[in-house]
C-alpha cells in the first residue's frame, strides 16, 4: 500500500528558533508544486519526445532574505531508479548555497558491491540530519508554496511578465542543439535582465510560472528546458530570482526585439 504520509525525522526541530513547531508527521505531498511547471513545456512540441513525468519538485520553504529550499526527485529512464537532490538556492545572488545529490539505480543491488537503492521516503529519512543542519543554517522556514501562472504582480499591483531572448541556436557535439539566451522581467514598458546563459545544450527553453516568497516582493521564476538524455529529451527545471519592485529601467527588450526581428521563445 502506498505510503501517503512521510515522517521526516527531526526535520522540523531545526525551526524551533524561527517558529513554534513541534516534531510531527507531515505530508510531503503538500510541498509538491504543480506538474504544470513541466507540462506546459511538453505541450509545445510533441516531437521532442519529452518525459515530463520525471520531474517532481517539493518546495520546502523560504528564508526572509531570499533563499529557497527544495527537493527534486527524478525518475531514471533506462536503468530505472531515481535521482534525489536537496538544494538551497540564494535567489538574490542566483547561486546554490548547498546541494545534496544522491543517485539510486534499480540494479545497484547486483554486482560485486551491491548497495540497496533507497526509495524517496527512505532518502528523506536517511539524510534528515544534513537537511536539518542546512535548513537551520540558511534560516529556512518550512511552509508549502504554490506554483503560479503568469503574470506575476508586484506589491503595488503592477503586472510583471518574463521573456527569454534567444541569442544563438546551433548544432554542436553529437548533432545536439546548443543555445545562448537571456532572461528578462518586464513591467510598465521597462525591463531588467535576470540572467544570461551561454552555450547550453537544450532544444527549447521557456518560463513556465513562478513561486512567490511569503516574506518579500520576490519570486523564484521557474524556467524549464528540454535537454537530450539517453533516448530522448527530458525536462529540467531551473529557478531564477527576481525582485518585483526594483531594478527596472530602460525600454522593453521584447518590443525592441520585435522591431529588429529577434526571436523570443
Amino acid at each position: 500500500m502506498a505510503i501517503k504520509r512521510i515522517c521526516i525525522v527531526g526535520l522540523l526541530l531545526c525551526l524551533a528558533n524561527l517558529c513554534c513547531v513541534s516534531e510531527k508527521d507531515i505530508d510531503i505531498n503538500e510541498y509538491k508544486i504543480s506538474s504544470q511547471c513541466t507540462s506546459l513545456l511538453a505541450s509545445d512540441d510533441e516531437s521532442l519526445n519529452i518525459y515530463q513525468e520525471n520531474n517532481d519538485i517539493y518546495v520546502l520553504g523560504w528564508s526572509k532574505d531570499g533563499k529557497m529550499a527544495y527537493i527534486e526527485n527524478r525518475a531514471i529512464d533506462g536503468r530505472g531508479g531515481h535521482d534525489f537532490y536537496f538544494t538551497i538556492i540564494d535567489l538574490v545572488e542566483d547561486k546554490i548555497t548547498h546541494q545534496l545529490e544522491k543517485r539510486w539505480y534499480d540494479d545497484d543491488n547486483y554486482g560485486d558491491s551491491p548497495e540497496k537503492a533507497l526509495t524517496f521516503t527512505q532518502c528523506i529519512k536517511a539524510y534528515s540530519n544534513e537537511m536539518n543542519t542546512q535548513l537551520k543554517k540558511n534560516n529556512i522556514i518550512m511552509k508549502p508554496c504554490k506554483f503560479q501562472n503568469f503574470p506575476a504582480t508586484d506589491s503595488k499591483g503592477n503586472e510583471v511578465t518574463f521573456n527569454v531572448k534567444v541569442l544563438k541556436k546551433e548544432l554542436g557535439e553529437f548533432n545536439l542543439m546548443y543555445m545562448s539566451y537571456e532572461i528578462y522581467a518586464e513591467k510598465n514598458n521597462q525591463s531588467k535582465r535576470i540572467s544570461s546563459i551561454n552555450n547550453k545544450q537544450s532544444e527549447i527553453v521557456k518560463p513556465t510560472g513562478f513561486i512567490k516568497s511569503p516574506y518579500e516582493d520576490r519570486v523564484a521564476l521557474v524556467v524549464a528546458d528540454a535537454e537530450y538524455v539517453f533516448e530522448g529529451n527530458e525536462v529540467f527545471i531551473n529557478f531564477y530570482g527576481c525582485n518585483l519592485s526594483s531594478g527596472f529601467s530602460g525600454k522593453s527588450p521584447t518590443l525592441d526585439a520585435e522591431r529588429r526581428g529577434m526571436v523570443f521563445s
